[in-house]
């Protein structure tokens, strides 16, 4: 996560329409771009700005942290952004004042994940918010907001990436070229992507590609496999749960270094306790949902043929029949819509290894 316009790399168009937005903001925006383009990094980023024109080092890196008492993020409910939220939440915190600033940011992610009712109870508060609130919606999704929100909103959007571009990026960042090449590969041009598979999602990638890598068409094999992918989610959202008590103990230290008053300070306190909870289920969401993107771009390997560029470098092809791999990728795409539904995870990883096929030359492991 970060609040600096640094990490927008090869979105020179999209930073310098926020920078000029930053100096003289309207009432709500809607920052779009596909998953991993490094749009909530964005919204960081213009939060920060529009809270510190002059790049207060404090104030980036607290924006950064989830730490600004200034800059409240909302992630969705379990799968969507209620009415009950956005009327309990969103809208009364929009009319506070600020408490350390002359502004304040609400930054709605995944947006597109309003409910109707939910965005029809803040259509005026996007439209006419107080005057020192600024609303940013994050979306990898636009299409699905209600026109009626779309048309209040000013639009910035971020765009996919070159190869080379994001091999380069990684490169300049330490990351060995070899690595940075098969992530490159891997990101579909998401740079956010690229950073997560060579940080905490290559475990996980790793453990889906290589329980898919060993079934063998068996019951057993599938079970393995599915108990082997769900372990990867746990260990890949682990880290989540240090990073909420390391976040609490870091408000702790920083609202008694600013002096909040008592009031601001539990409310405050108690807003970063609630969020836990919703982020850990995204992550959750997101793990499983990044692991399945392995699994795809494993059987279009298989798919393509001797001559086709690979996206699994590091990987020979699975060897199967055209109809199977039309099949995975089949299961691969009700997997990730019954997400929609909050299911029960061991059994969704479960059947969709029951549903994957095995492989004629299984890759050394």
């Amino acid at each position: 996560m970060t609040a600096t316009w640094a990490a927008l790399v090869g979105q020179d168009r999209a930073v310098e329409s926020l920078r000029r937005a930053a100096t003289r903001p309207g009432h709500a925006y809607l920052i779009a771009g596909p998953r991993g383009a490094g749009t909530a990094d964005a919204a960081r980023a213009f939060a920060a700005a529009l809270l510190a024109p002059d790049g207060d080092d404090r104030t980036t890196s607290l924006v950064a942290r989830h730490l600004h008492p200034d800059v409240i993020e909302y992630e969705p409910e379990r799968t969507v952004i209620t009415v009950d939220q956005a009327r309990d939440e969103i809208i009364p915190e929009a009319w506070r004042s600020p408490i350390e600033s002359d502004r304040k940011v609400l930054i709605l992610l995944e947006a597109e994940r309003l409910q109707p009712e939910a965005a029809n109870a803040l259509l005026k508060t996007f439209e006419e918010p107080p005057e020192r609130t600024v609303i940013v919606l994050v979306s990898d999704a636009p299409d699905e907001l209600l026109d009626t929100v779309r048309s209040r909103c000013q639009r910035i959007d971020l765009g996919a990436l070159d190869e080379a571009t994001i091999e380069r990026a990684l490169i300049e960042t330490g990351v060995e070229a070899s690595e940075a090449a098969l992530a490159a590969r891997l990101s579909g041009g998401q740079l956010g992507r690229a950073r997560d598979l060579v940080g905490d999602s290559r475990a996980l990638r790793d453990a889906f590609v290589d329980a898919a890598s060993h079934l063998d068409g068996s019951g057993a094999s599938a079970a393995q496999a599915a108990e082997a992918m769900l372990d990867a989610v746990h260990e890949a959202i682990a880290t989540i749960k240090t990073c909420h008590t390391d976040e609490l103990a870091a408000f702790d230290a920083e609202a008694a270094r600013a002096g909040y008053d008592n009031r601001d300070l539990r409310r405050l306190r108690r807003r970063i306790e609630e969020r836990h909870p919703a982020r850990e289920r995204l992550a959750r969401r997101k793990a499983i949902s990044e692991g399945i993107a392995a699994l795809e771009s494993l059987y279009r390997d298989a798919l393509a043929g001797p001559e086709s560029k690979l996206r699994n470098v590091d990987r020979e092809p699975l060897v199967i029949d055209a109809r199977a791999g039309v099949r995975a990728l089949d299961a691969c795409r009700h997997a990730r819509d019954a997400l929609e539904f909050n299911p029960n995870e061991g059994l969704l990883l479960e059947r969709l290894a029951l549903h994957l096929p095995g492989s004629d030359r299984t890759p050394p492991g």
